[in-house]
């Protein structure tokens, strides 16, 4: 196989492609760089590179294939490390950008605009090599089919290296377009017949799972027949027969046993590093203790506590790490490099923001209740995500929050955590000089040191020379005993570091750059949490602003027409003007903010719109086999279409349509959603038996198909409210 070539590399560091091919190209006028024309600020971020990126449409894949060249892909977002790495290490470089250019036709994507694409490709590249990350790179034949792809690339340099764990090769990005080029020049009809073949194999394993029937992946636009087929589904539910399915409540035992099997009792979370907070995870574990009997039956009543205990144990150990922005309050970044927490990744998406802020919320409200435990985190992160710079003046949240920035003003390098971490001699400068002991106090906790706490081996560019990241060392109590003060003195002494440390940000230090640029989704799941936080909190109405906020945010889809209602179409993107349609994920995630709202405000047009969006969703996505595509059928440059039902990070988007139908059912008295809620479940059937444990949020769904709630009927005004609208 071509790809063979590479994968060894690939696996070791990073990716390397194989390509091939007999280049009969008939000339064109020179690529330009076409990235200042996008309305992504991650590709305008790169319109001073030396690469001639173009945007993806059908002119640059009619040129590749007039010119017979391959399209080198190059997937990323605002926030990320290693997308603006790359870009420095590898597109400024003129020996690479000049192989890019001419064997190459360059294609910038923003994974936030394209997560479709995105997901696609990191399929193939997961596949390949079992790596996954971004930047996502791809090398694609003119039918936009995969040869060869990878993530990060180390600089662009033409000798091959070599790490310590492993005999393999590691090429740098030089090398490994100059090897793509090659096998391509000499072998492009092998190349193709290779990756045609692989997209066979890719559509067959997202085939899988797919109950009474098979999924109907082609390229380009799908038959009207399939069309009209999806926007029935609504329709022909009702008078569908339930599927029988296997799956059962025997599936929460399973998953919970693999999942407790991956516990970290030292440190919490699940795995080795790097370590992913897996909000879905933790929210199924803390869901155990309130599941009906039968279910608890199923599971064991010891073992549901147990993994409440595990979840908080998680949350803690999260909360008392580096991820936390312990001086500025401004969130948690995405992962850690270590399996202790210590080492961030520095990024911020709204997202993993969002859905921390519903962690702990149900953290405080289930386990810390008592003394007030995690209710700090709750205002904390909410505040977060209501004030500026994420909390945008037009009523939306930004995105994201980027790894690098500028130290101090005036520099002219940026570099990770810059705006976060702390030199000991820096520390010392604005504490000590003010309070000696509170600096040796604070020191300890946050387990600062001279030399830096970052071990080398986790610097791999020497980023954190000397730099200390900051987390929780030592407990309160520990210190009061070590320095001989009360608890109350070194909570001061902590309070008053973190307070001069704050006031240095501000005055001398550059906040990363903010990604303005709103996605829907992330919306709706900011609107969810928000909501929710408000709630618990049980404050008199204006205490907290933020389900004001969120109210924002719902006039603000509406006042920008990011929904259509004439159209009945969801746009996903908002830079200064609406962008694309929106994906399954948007509508589904903007439904569940909305439904949690409208349980906190009972603003009926709140749920009306809710039920607009959900028929809507059905019409575009629905698969009459059940469950939701991620696309709609005639998704432009699209050579999959794919279904999206394990949780990563972010709850699946099936998972999240299911708990929406099952809750619109009930209150809308419509019992075509609760059939299609079952027979979405019922359509990852053979993937939930094999590996229940990657489907935490479909088995939530599970629990409610197999042991519905006795629930209060409806009141009457609400069908009546819909059959007026």
């Amino acid at each position: 196989m071509v790809a063979s070539e590479l994968t060894a590399s690939a696996k070791a560091l990073g990716p390397i492609p194989s390509d091939g091919g007999q280049q009969t190209a008939l000339p064109l006028q020179p690529l330009t760089n076409q990235a200042d024309k996008s309305s992504s600020a991650f590709v305008r971020s790169l319109a001073n590179s030396l690469v001639a990126w173009q945007p993806l449409d059908d002119a640059t894949i009619e040129r590749a294939r007039r010119e017979h060249k391959l399209i080198y892909m190059h997937i990323g977002y605002r926030a990320c490390h290693h997308c603006r790495l790359m870009a420095h290490e590898s597109f400024a470089n003129k020996e690479c950008a000049s192989i890019i250019n001419d064997s190459f036709i360059p294609v910038a994507i923003d994974r936030d605009q394209r997560p479709d694409l995105d997901a696609i490709y990191m399929n193939y590249v997961q596949a390949l090599a079992n790596i996954g990350g971004w930047p996502l790179n791809v090398f694609l034949t003119p039918n936009l089919e995969p040869v060869f792809g990878g993530t990060y690339w180390p600089c662009a340099n033409s000798s091959p290296l070599t790490t310590d764990d492993s005999e393999e090769e590691v090429l740098g990005f030089l090398a490994i377009v100059k090897k793509v080029r090659d096998i391509w020049r000499d072998q492009e009809s092998r190349c193709r017949k290779e990756a045609t073949e692989m997209v066979a194999q890719l559509r067959n394993f997202a085939a899988e799972g797919t109950l009474n029937g098979t999924r109907n992946f082609t390229p380009g636009a799908a038959s009207s027949q399939q069309a009209a087929q999806t926007t029935t589904a609504h329709e022909s539910a009702s008078t569908q027969t339930k599927t029988a399915s296997e799956v059962d409540l025997d599936q929460l035992e399973d998953a919970y046993s693999h999942i407790a099997g991956t516990y970290d009792p030292v440190y919490g979370g699940f795995g080795l590093a790097p370590k992913f907070v897996t909000p879905p995870k933790l929210a199924f574990l803390m869901s155990l203790p309130n599941l009906p009997g039968p279910a608890r039956d199923v599971i064991g009543h010891s073992e549901c506590e147990t993994g409440l205990q595990m979840a908080l144990a998680t949350l803690r150990k999260v909360r008392d790490g580096a991820l936390r922005d312990h001086v500025g309050g401004t969130g948690f970044s995405r992962f850690s490099l270590t399996p202790d927490w210590t080492v961030p990744n520095f990024e911020k998406l709204t997202s993993d923001n969002a859905l921390l802020l519903s962690l702990y919320t149900d953290a405080w409200k289930q386990g810390g209740k008592a003394n007030d435990e995690f209710r700090d985190v709750v205002i904390e992160l909410a505040d977060y995500l209501t004030t500026a710079p994420i909390a945008l003046p037009n009523g939306a949240f930004a995105t994201s929050e980027a790894a690098d920035s500028y130290q101090k003003k005036g520099d002219q390098e940026m570099w990770e955590g810059a705006y976060h971490t702390w030199t000991r001699k820096e520390f010392n400068r604005e504490v000590e000089a003010l309070d000696k002991q509170a600096a040796q106090i604070a020191a300890a906790y946050f387990g600062i040191r001279e030399d830096g706490n970052v071990e080398q081996h986790h610097d791999p560019n020497d980023e954190f020379i000397n730099q200390n990241t900051l987390s929780v060392h030592r407990s309160l109590d520990e210190l009061s005993r070590q320095f001989g003060v009360s608890v109350e003195r070194v909570e001061d002494c902590i309070h008053f570091a973190k307070t001069a440390l704050s006031k240095k940000q501000q005055q001398d230090r550059v906040r990363p750059e903010i990604d303005d640029q709103v996605v829907v989704g992330t919306v709706g799941l900011v609107i969810a949490a928000l909501a929710r936080a408000e709630d618990a909190l049980d404050e008199p109405k204006g205490v907290y602003p933020y389900q004001k906020k969120c109210s924002d945010a719902v006039d603000f889809i509406l006042r920008e027409k990011l929904w259509d209602p004439v159209s009945q179409t969801l746009h996903r993107t908002w830079n200064g003007q609406r962008g694309g349609e929106g994906f399954a994920d948007d509508y589904a995630y903007l439904i569940k903010g909305l439904l949690q709202l409208w349980h906190s405000t009972k603003d009926d047009n709140l749920l009306m719109f809710a039920d607009q969006l959900q028929k809507a969703q059905i019409a575009k996505f629905y698969d009459p086999a059940g469950g939701f595509y991620t696309t709609v059928a005639d998704a432009p440059h699209t050579i999959l279409r794919l279904k999206d039902g394990l949780d990563t990070t972010l709850p699946s988007t099936n998972a999240v349509s299911v708990e929406n139908l099952f809750q619109l059912g009930h209150i809308l008295a419509d019992d075509k959603y609760v059939s299609l809620a079952h027979n979405t479940i019922n359509a990852f059937e053979a993937e939930m038996l094999q590996h229940p444990w990657l489907f935490p949020g479909l088995l939530g769904g599970v629990v409610k198909a197999r042991l519905p709630e006795t629930q209060e009927p409806p009141p009457t005004r609400y069908r009546l409210l819909r059959a007026k609208a």
